[in-house]
């Protein structure tokens, strides 16, 4: 097995996705709500997002392709791995996921194992 540093965003999801099933239905469904709430709050988020690294009309498109892309698989997303991998943490839209992601991990819904192992596998 390779070291951690090592590892893909790929492979780090899918070592978080085999340890914490039912974590992946939490994060699933707050991470559909937070792509609702994005889309939902443009004018706010265009009054104050400042000089971030992505322009917020991308914020917005990737916002909008992660709730497009949750809503079509649905509950597949809960049973193969790969499919919640590939959609999710690869290409753009991984930008939005995984900051979301890292938002979960502090949230009181999130369970403590759980977050834990979000920053030791995303943050590191």
């Amino acid at each position: 097995m390779k070291t951690m540093y090592k590892l893909k965003l790929s492979d780090k999801i899918r070592i978080l996705y085999k340890l914490y099933p039912a974590s992946i239905v939490d994060f699933t469904e707050y991470l559909k709500a937070m792509a609702i709430e994005a889309m939902d709050d443009r004018e706010e988020i265009a009054r104050t997002w400042g000089t971030n690294v992505v322009q917020q009309d991308y914020w917005i498109l990737l916002a909008m392709k992660t709730f497009d892309r949750v809503k079509h698989y649905g509950e597949s997303l809960f049973y193969c791995r790969k499919l919640f991998t590939r959609q999710l943490f690869k290409g753009g839209v991984s930008l939005f996921t995984v900051h979301t992601l890292l938002k979960y991990a502090k949230t009181e819904n999130c369970s403590p194992k759980f977050a834990l192992a979000i920053k030791l596998f995303i943050e590191v």
